[in-house]
């Protein structure tokens, strides 16, 4: 199929719905509204230029708060070649097999 012939298909096909179900007047109405002060005067993708050299209050910089007592200094992380580790990092003791009664060994 040709563009040309597409273009005629997508006439026809238009012609027959308006005929269908009738035309309908447009339900956007533009008006004038003002506009904020600071609203920006390019397209929304154009960036802004602030108009001060100071940052918005949203921007600002944190105040400096202490340290949590609990928050440790440094990180200790278990040793990946010792098997314990893990476990004296939490004060656990590694898990023993149990042993087999005297009795029961083959």
């Amino acid at each position: 199929m040709t563009m040309e012939e597409v273009r005629e298909f997508e006439r026809a096909t238009q012609e027959a719905t308006n005929l269908k179900i009738g035309t309908f007047p447009p339900t956007i109405s533009i008006s004038e509204t003002p506009l904020p002060s600071c609203a920006r005067s390019g397209p929304n993708s154009a960036p802004s230029t602030p108009l001060s050299t100071e940052a918005p209050e949203f921007l600002s910089v944190p105040k400096e708060r202490p340290r949590k007592k609990s928050a440790p200094e440094t990180l200790t992380l278990p040793d990946p070649g010792r098997r314990d580790s893990l476990f004296k990092l939490l004060g656990e003791r590694p898990l023993k097999k149990p042993r087999r009664p005297s009795s029961l060994a083959i």
